[in-house]
């Protein structure tokens, strides 16, 4: 699945390397994977990334930001700490914050319990005797993993967010630990590029489930744009043959994150929805899959309590006429092919037979 999360009872420091160099992250205290966002009406894809501490040095940018707050700010390590000192911080951090945040630390971290399921430090920065930054991280067998980094407005100008990223990524090296994971980057939507600064990282990439250099991505291969383009030649394939079809955005799917039902809920960000007959409950839809890079043919049928997932203020957020906003289950895999002239091939038979469901 493209979106998925489990809800580990325990997570061994191997356990968690694994997931980590598979594109998963920390949520509370559960671990997940996406590889797809929605920030108002536009689609992303999410492009996990994590920089190898073998052989890394500073550049000479980011040694200026390390010695800067070195020579005014002490900064302190140990296991993860919440507590009002570092409560208050948060929540000023989050008043200026533009975006959504958890209510408190131990929403975040935590979800609300008292256990910790996870090997977590923190980085303190103290100005004098006054927190003004505060990080946390994970820490596997040969890996770590940034969760969050806050840190007090007023002291912006020393760029604190990148700061405990790199006494971070010191730590980790003193640890003699092999990755540093950061978290995603989303091509398109810059406001998590800040991580690109840290150095060379390398990228998740679905097609071949290994990491390859960020510099060498190219935006045909960034998967949302991939699959716009596939879709695309599609379309005008089965427009040439008078078959009607609409490519819509599908907001709902992440469906699978949620877990309330073991089922298959649909998890592409957009499809083709074919029109082989009369008007139906029964939808035929094409996707195309950058980690197989095919097409899928598939059968989807409503999922009727969509309640239990997503409020109806959300749906009615997006428009209709470019948005999928009924949440639907795989039924059947019709066709599989590797070319848009197989799978416009599979679905023209399919429109020729007197049933389909």
């Amino acid at each position: 699945m493209f979106a998925e999360k489990h809800y580990p009872e325990i997570m061994l420091a191997e356990e968690l390397d694994a997931y980590l160099s598979k594109g998963w992250y920390r949520m509370g205290q559960a671990i997940f994977t996406t590889h797809f966002l929605c920030f108002g009406e536009e689609f992303y894809s999410a492009i996990w990334i994590r920089l190898s501490l073998e052989n890394y040095t500073f550049k000479k940018s980011l040694r200026k930001i390390l010695g800067r707050a070195k020579n005014r700010f002490t900064t302190h390590f140990q296991k993860a700490v919440i507590d009002e000192e570092r409560e208050a911080l948060y929540q000023k951090y989050r008043y200026h914050f533009k975006g959504v945040l958890a209510p408190n630390l131990t929403d975040s971290l935590l979800d609300g319990e008292e256990i910790n399921l996870f090997n977590t430090y923190e980085l303190t920065v103290y100005d004098g005797d006054k927190l003004i930054a505060l990080s946390y991280f994970d820490l596997g067998k040969e890996s770590a993993a940034s969760i969050i980094g806050i840190y007090d407005p007023e002291y912006h100008s020393f760029s604190l967010g990148i700061y405990t990223m790199l006494k971070e990524i010191e730590y980790c090296q003193s640890q003699q630990l092999k990755y540093y994971y950061p978290g995603y980057v989303v091509p398109g939507y810059d406001r998590f590029d800040y991580k690109l600064r840290i150095g060379d990282v390398s990228y998740y990439d679905l097609s071949c489930r290994k990491w390859l250099p960020y510099h060498e991505l190219e935006e045909k291969n960034i998967p949302i744009l991939a699959m716009k383009q596939q879709l695309g030649q599609l379309q005008q394939l089965l427009k040439a043959g008078n078959m009607f079809s609409q490519r819509l955005f599908y907001p709902l799917f992440e469906a699978n994150l949620f877990g309330f039902w073991p089922t298959y809920f649909f998890d592409f960000p957009i499809f083709l929805l074919c029109h082989l007959g009369p008007k139906s409950d029964y939808y035929t839809i094409v996707v195309f899959d950058v980690r197989e890079s095919s097409f899928q043919l598939f059968g989807c049928v409503p999922f009727e309590d969509i309640q239990f997932y997503f409020n109806e203020s959300y749906t009615n957020s997006f428009d209709r006429s470019r948005f999928f906003l009924e949440l639907i289950v795989v039924d059947r895999l019709f066709h599989f092919s590797k070319s848009p002239e197989g799978v416009a091939r599979a679905i023209f038979q399919l429109a020729s037979q007197p049933s389909r469901g």
